[in-house]
């Protein structure tokens, strides 16, 4: 699978889409603007594996020593509060081609118990195949 490259800036235009706020990189330290830098940060190590920490910080107004506290925070506070990972969550998979690929795919909804069932019916159908090739 093709891998693909984003940058933090467009990393940082998505989180602010998601979340409606009008600048990541502004000064504010209110708990909206936070917790959406720290998503960023975790997203940014996630999907920019050629950036540094530095440029990764740059396109919040942040330094490295930021980032890497951010993603320390990130753990902590999502350990308390879900509405992160659920905002992560959902930027991860707009972001992630496998995971798109899997949500648009036509199993996407599929129950364990379908699941099961399906496994069930081809390992049925390979075990004829077995017997008809022994035959």
């Amino acid at each position: 699978m093709k891998k693909i490259k984003l940058t933090p800036k467009e990393i940082v235009k998505l989180v602010e889409e998601q979340l409606e706020i009008p600048d990541l990189g502004d000064k504010n330290r209110s708990r909206n603007m936070v917790q959406a830098r720290l998503i960023y940060y975790k997203l940014a190590k996630r999907f920019c594996r050629y950036a540094s920490l530095a440029m990764i910080g740059n396109a919040v107004n942040r330094d490295h020593a930021s980032v890497i506290y951010g993603l320390r925070k990130y753990d902590q506070e999502a350990k308390y509060d879900p509405y992160m990972n659920d905002v992560y969550d959902v930027l991860y998979n707009e972001l992630d081609p496998v995971a798109k690929t899997l949500r648009h795919s036509t199993y996407g909804n599929m129950t364990i118990e379908k699941l099961i069932e399906r496994l069930t019916n081809l390992e049925n159908k390979l075990n004829k195949l077995e017997l008809a090739w022994l035959n």
